[in-house]
Parts: C-alpha cells; structure tokens; sequence
C-alpha cells in the first residue's frame, strides 16, 4: 500500500537569507532535505547547515534531523551554505580532536535575517562585537561619539540612535529572534564603548541591564525588537501577545512581623484615643511602635483601603511625621536618603540633563522665573516628569490618558489661597483612583503657601504644617510604602525614580529609561 504523503511548508535559507517558501509534498524528513537541496536558485555545491521543525509546545522552531517524523501541516526551516560541504565534518567521529576543535566545529551559525531590505547591509559586527561596534557607530552615527567625549553622556534622542543602528545590524546578523546571548553581548559592547552609560544600582546587576536585561526580558535592545517585529506578518511571528496586569508595590514581612504573639489591642486603643498633645508625644510614639508588627501584618496581607488605615491609626493624619518612623523600620538607615540628597545633589543634576535635552516643549528651568527653594523642587518635579514620561506600556487598572504635561497633575495639584481644607475632598474624580497627591494651597512661587496629602476617594487629607515641597515629596512616597498602595499607573517611572534616590531595588518592570537618567546623572560631576 502506498504511503500517505503530507504536506508541509518549509522555508529555505541560503547563506542566511531566504530565497523561497513553499509547501511540499512528501513521506519523511529525509525526502525533504533532498527536495531543499534541489531547490531551484541554490547553487551546485551547498551542504545542509541547519535543520529545524517548530515545535507548538514550546512555539519555538528547534532543531531537526533527517529521522526526525514529518506530520501533516508541520512547518521547517533548512539552511544551506554555500561551499564545498566541509561542514559535514560535523558527521564524522571528533574523538581524536581536541575540546577547542570541537567547540569550533560545532558552534551553530547566526540566525537568518527575516526580511528583506532595500537598503544596503550595516557593517557587520564580527563575534567579538566590541571593535566592529565601534567602527560602525563611527560610520553610521559619529555624532554619538563627540557628543560622549563632550559631555560624558549621551541624550535621549542620540540614545536612540544608537540603539536604532545597533539593533539594526543585530537584525540584519541575527534575524528579528536574536538570542539572549546575542542580546547581552550587544549590551555589554555598547556599556564597554561608552563606559559612563553603565548602571550598577543593585549588587547583582553589571551595568548593563537598561540595555538589555535577561532576566526580565526588557531593555532599549528588547524594546527595539519588538518595535520592528510589530510589522511582520503574522506567520513569521514566533510568539503571541498576552495582556499583562499592572504589578502591586509589595513589601516583605520578617518573620520576626508575622509570627507574634503580643496582644496589641491595648496599645492600638491608645493610639488612637490619645491625642497629639506635647505631653502625649512620647506615649504616642511608644504606642505606635509597639503596634507596628501587628500594622505591617494587616496592612500587607488584608490590604486595606487608606481610610481604613487613617481610621485605625488616625494619628498618621494629626502627626505625619510618624510616617518617617514607620518607613525607617522597613527600611533601616533609609528615611532621610531623600532629604539628604535631593535639593543639593539630584536636583542640579537634572538641571543640566534638562538642559541637554532642550526641546520645544521642555523649557529649560536653569533660566526661568523664581529660584526659591520650594520653586526649585517644583522645577525639578516638571523636569522629571518630562524625562519620564507617562507610556503605554504602564497602562493597566487606573490608566486614564495623560499628556506628559499634564503628568505632574497626579503628583502635585494647586489651589487658591484661602482654600478651606474640606472642600478639597468635595467632587473625587473617579479616574484618578485611590492614589493620594500633594495639594498645594497657593503657589510655589508665592509668598506663602501649605501642603496638604489628598486622597479625595478617602476622604483623607494630611496637613504638612509649614514643610516645604520637599518635606512633601518625602512624606508622599513614605505614604506609598507605609500603606502598602499602588503607584499611580501614569507615575510609574517617576516613583521609580524616587526609589533610587531612598536606595531601594526598583520594583516596576519598566524600568530601561530610569536607570538611563540615573547614568546620565552619574555621569555629571
């Protein structure tokens, strides 16, 4: 009885570019590497250099032999190289030949480029990858280089050429697939040739993660590709997209949190009973401290909503400074890092960022209006906002559109003098969540003005007393941690941010562009 042929579709590459896809008709695996071989437009020597069949389970084309089992509708890739078949020394007994040799023989070749362009082919960036990275920057983009030499960093608009011209002479090596080698390798190289763009902000990090990251998958390098992969067709693609839901800000209990046995009751009762009289203060403290186990236990596995906190711990409203010791116990040493650094260190550093990335819609803030201290702080928080800004990718459960000027609106807000307290919390807008804001009653700019932590869906509303805008940002974002709440979808780089300055890890996935300011930062003496 005559066997049954299938019919598969297989893609034939030569010397890295493919010259035809089409289906075949056949009994087995061995057929189809003699069919491949007799293609037209392959010349008369070529030997099979790699042979894969996609594998559904792992939606991943992996590799194949000629005893491999040939299904109906499989799909295979062949690639061929031209030349005399010396490759197929690979078939031969490598007993006799050292661990070098082998090694050598048997390294698999690059991946197929995937597309045709009608552009002429970058330079090629040989295995080593450091010196070619160079001499093709030189070529495609010197500007890179004297800005570097000038300035000791690169701006965001050459940033992106970079990473523009390196992946796209990874694309024409590799294919839209490269691998994670590849992908750390091309990072490195780039963080190698242009030293100060390294980031190391957590002990196991080498400083090259913004570019790509292997653990995580992300990265400008893993960016990019997926930029250019958005075009293929969908047959060419090896993945589907799912929907990913935005990340909860998490903390970590010790164990010394979760397994008490104090009855705190007592001491919650008078918490919150007393009130924040000077003669009170130190009861007060005491209290809170030894009701902090228990706080940390309820609030990190029941999450409840801020009212429910501020009404179980209404000192939080009338002494906010409570936070500090709240956010010094989680994180020990850490409380004034913001303080301590923000006003003399980061802010003059993001003035002359600023200044480097002029751009129309980025006034440079070195040159503008009152330099008060609190006006500064403000000028920096707009600064910031610009060079994170909101994206859609940190779209999830309370994204509402956001232009980035409008971003710093979900940060600070501004009333008129004379403004009552209570009418803040009047008319919540829905889509603006649960997240508390800085209200500023007046302006920084003015003679006077007060700070105020609004949470309007809460009803909350913390008065700073005379603390200026710094004094605020710190109390805002030790809210965030002692509550245990989200950040504000369109301030996820933003808080990010902030988390460097406190040296804690930076919990949001999206993180490339952060810790690209940070270098730029570091950069700056």
């Amino acid at each position: 009885m005559e066997a049954i042929l299938k019919k598969i579709l297989a893609s034939i590459y030569l010397d890295g570019r493919e010259i035809c896809k089409r289906v075949y008709h056949l009994n087995n695996a061995k057929e189809l590497l003699d069919e491949g071989k007799s293609q037209d437009g392959l010349p008369p020597e070529v030997y099979i250099d790699r042979f894969l069949k996609y594998n559904a389970d792992f939606n991943e084309f992996i590799d194949a032999d000629q005893n491999t089992d040939i299904n109906e509708l499989d799909k295979f890739q062949l690639f061929f190289r031209s030349g005399s078949g010396l490759a197929e020394i690979v078939n031969v007994s490598v007993s006799g030949l050292a661990e070098e040799e082998i090694e050598l023989i048997c390294s698999p070749p690059p991946l197929p480029r995937q597309t045709h362009s009608a552009h002429e082919p970058m330079g090629r960036l040989d295995d080593s990858g450091l010196e070619a990275l160079k001499v093709l920057i030189k070529s495609k983009a010197p500007n890179i280089i004297a800005e570097y030499e000038k300035s000791g960093t690169i701006s965001t608009k050459n940033r992106m050429l970079l990473v523009r011209v390196a992946v796209s002479n990874l694309v024409e090596r590799r294919g839209f697939y490269p691998s994670s080698d590849d992908k750390v390798r091309l990072a490195k190289n780039v963080v190698t040739t242009f030293p100060k763009l390294s980031v190391k902000i957590q002990e196991h990090n080498e400083g090259y993660e913004h570019y790509y990251d292997p653990a995580s998958h992300s990265g400008f390098i893993e960016m990019k590709l997926r930029n250019l992969r958005r075009d293929m067709e969908e047959s060419q693609r090896r993945y589907r997209r799912k929907n990913k839901t935005c990340g909860t800000v998490t903390l970590t209990l010790t164990s010394s949190m979760a397994n008490t046995d104090e009855d705190v009751s007592e001491w919650v009762t008078l918490a919150k009973r007393m009130k924040p009289s000077p003669e009170n203060l130190s009861t007060i403290k005491r209290a809170m401290d030894r009701t902090y186990t228990h706080r940390r236990i309820w609030i990190t596995t029941q999450s409840p909503s801020l009212a429910e906190i501020f009404n179980q711990y209404p000192r939080f409203v009338d002494m906010p400074h409570l936070l500090d010791l709240d956010f010094d116990k989680q994180f020990e040493g850490k409380a004034d890092l913001f303080l301590r650094k923000w006003e003399t260190n980061i802010i003059p550093k993001l003035m002359k960022v600023a200044a480097l990335e002029m751009s129309e819609d980025l006034e440079n803030p070195s040159t503008t209006g009152n330099n008060s201290d609190d006006m500064f702080c403000f000028k920096a928080l707009q600064v910031l906002t610009h060079l994170l800004p909101p994206t859609a990718s940190g779209r999830g459960a309370g994204w509402s559109r956001c232009s980035v000027k409008s971003a710093i609106s979900y940060l600070m807000d501004f009333v008129q003098p004379g403004t009552s307290i209570s009418s803040l919390l009047d008319n919540p807008d829905p889509s603006r969540g649960h997240q508390p804001s800085i209200v500023c009653i007046g302006h920084p700019s003015g003679a006077a003005q007060q700070y105020l932590i609004v949470a309007k869906s809460d009803k909350i509303a913390v008065p700073l007393g005379d603390e200026g805008l710094t004094c605020a940002i710190d109390k805002l974002f030790k809210m965030y941690w002692v509550c245990n709440l989200k950040y504000p979808v369109q301030l996820q780089s933003v808080f990010s941010f902030l988390e460097h300055i406190y040296e804690l890890p930076i919990s949001v996935n999206k993180r490339s562009k952060v810790i690209e300011l940070i270098s730029k930062l570091q950069a700056i003496s």
